[in-house]
């Protein structure tokens, strides 16, 4: 089982990894094909957790370096006390924010089974977290009230997504 890779590790496409994304011949994962076109060589490990389930990473990246497709070319350093900080402020303000934004609407498309939602919603503690039960729940509403009624709750949540990948 592949461990966690350093959240500070850079990695950048390999000549045979810029291949794979232009034309797929390898035999790779869905997570691999999702996560490989990200690397560039400038975002950190722990910029790419936000396009990948929990615990997913690490067998990733492993694959994706056992094939030769990715290589570390560098390390970012440590934030100063004070971007952390910010960080961790910017990141409870968008949290509060993203919690208003789909207030209500589990309890609109799923009626008594939303509370759940809501409630799970609520008591999420991090934007990590979130993403999780968002994710969850867009598959739920799925099998519950069908494509379309999916369809709409991804397009009220994309927004969320795109203001955590902005915030990266």
């Amino acid at each position: 089982m592949a461990t966690e890779p350093d959240p500070r590790l850079v990695y950048a496409l390999t000549l045979r990894g810029h291949d794979e994304v232009s034309e797929a011949r390898l035999d790779l994962g869905a997570g691999a094909r999702r996560i490989l076109p990200l690397v560039d060589g400038k975002r950190c490990i722990g910029d790419l957790h936000l396009f990948a389930r929990p615990g997913e990473l690490g067998p990733i990246v492993a694959e994706l370096e056992s094939q030769r497709l990715i290589e570390v070319c560098g390390v970012v350093e440590e934030p100063a006390e004070a971007q952390r900080r910010a960080r961790a402020s910017a990141e409870l303000a968008l949290l509060a924010q993203s919690k208003r934004q789909v207030e209500g609407l589990f309890d609109a498309v799923l009626g008594a089974a939303g509370h759940v939602w809501e409630a799970r919603v609520a008591d999420s503690v991090n934007m990590s977290v979130l993403r999780r039960v968002l994710r969850e729940a867009v598959d739920v509403v799925y099998f519950r009230s069908g494509e379309e009624a999916a369809r709409r709750i991804v397009a009220a949540v994309r927004p969320i997504f795109e203001q955590m990948q902005q915030t990266r």
